[in-house]
């Protein structure tokens, strides 16, 4: 505001007030600091979220590896849990077979189960080394074994055809390359790498799989001599082994004298396969027929191992063979 003076009478003079129209500058400096936040605002914010993305990523890498690192030491752990047992026969009371519980190991929780593989029929048997025999006694097994979880017992045909080497349709369900060329993929020609590949075979699905547990009963592990142990196959394994009539097995064991097997086994445990004649009544050409199929010593186990700590898992699936006290990975992978 400008003052200015004004005469009066008297030769008085008094101030007279002049207005200046306001300036702009205020208002202009305001609008800026608007416009330099409005546009600041965003890529602080996009800074602040990419810093807390990194700082998760960066987080969950550290979990990563300490999670993988304590699933490896599950494994291991399991090798020496492996060593210490006395393997002249096993059963489902040692050490091996607990059903560990959840262990907290460091910021997180650590699980190990350890299974025995020779508890199982050996799937990759019903095709022989030369991509070509079939092992006619597996072939019963596997089709009794799937008919008493309530599957088709002829999808055996199709599992034949996708370990075979020939170009030969096998029964009424078999499967060639003209089949799974239509689905996107070849056949095998060659055995299983895995109990999941089965999925891929024709008339296999998750629900008899997983949901009735075929998977349950079947191992791909190499080098198996084809006995199962009878201490510690589960009773469908036992039904299908030494309660079908097969070529090897002309006069198979009841299903009440294979329970008779489990009941013992529950409250004992077999030191010898001899002993089973012992067990239930069998005549000593029965006995010589059902010896061969099994034996009360494993070698094969596998160990699943997972680490969890927050959000993040990581686990290791291993196959170990026992050699006394010599334990060899045969496979391993991560997960």
């Amino acid at each position: 505001m400008i003052y200015q003076t004004e005469r009066a009478g008297q030769g008085h003079s008094r101030p007279r007030r002049l207005f200046r129209a306001p300036s702009n500058e205020g208002g202009f400096i305001l609008v800026t600091i608007l416009l330099i936040i409005a546009v600041l605002f965003p890529l602080v914010l996009a800074f602040n979220n990419k810093v807390q993305i990194n700082l998760l990523q960066a987080a969950n890498h550290r979990d990563s590896v300490q999670a993988l690192r304590m699933a490896r030491s599950g494994v291991e752990g399991a090798i020496g849990i492996l060593k210490a047992d006395d393997g002249t026969y096993d059963t489902m009371k040692d050490t091996w077979a607990i059903d560990f519980p959840a262990i907290g190991a460091g910021e997180g929780i650590l699980q190990v189960k350890i299974v025995d593989e020779e508890g199982k029929i050996a799937v990759n048997r019903l095709v022989g080394s030369s991509g070509v025999d079939v092992n006619r006694d597996v072939e019963e097994q596997l089709r009794s074994l799937i008919e008493r979880l309530g599957g088709k017992p002829e999808i055996v045909d199709a599992l034949i055809d996708w370990m075979d080497v020939n170009d030969d349709v096998t029964g009424t369900a078999g499967a060639e390359e003209d089949i799974y060329g239509n689905l996107g993929y070849h056949v095998k020609n060659g055995p299983l790498d895995s109990i999941n590949e089965l999925l891929l075979v024709k008339g296999f699905d998750k629900e008899l799989l997983y949901d009735r547990g075929l998977s349950e009963y079947l191992t791909v592990a190499p080098g198996t001599d084809g006995k199962i142990n009878v201490n510690t196959a589960p009773s469908e394994v036992l039904q299908a082994v030494l309660g079908t009539m097969t070529a090897s097995l002309s006069t198979p064991l009841s299903e009440s004298d294979i329970e008779d097997v489990v009941r013992y086994r529950e409250e004992h445990e077999f030191k010898n396969v001899t002993e089973i004649g012992q067990v239930i009544k069998v005549s000593t050409t029965q006995m010589g027929s059902i010896t061969p199929l099994v034996k009360v010593n494993s070698s094969f186990f596998s160990v699943h191992s997972i680490y969890t700590i927050g959000k993040v898992s990581k686990g290791v699936d291993a196959l170990l063979k026992r050699d006394g006290k010599t334990i060899t990975t045969i496979a391993w992978r991560e997960l």
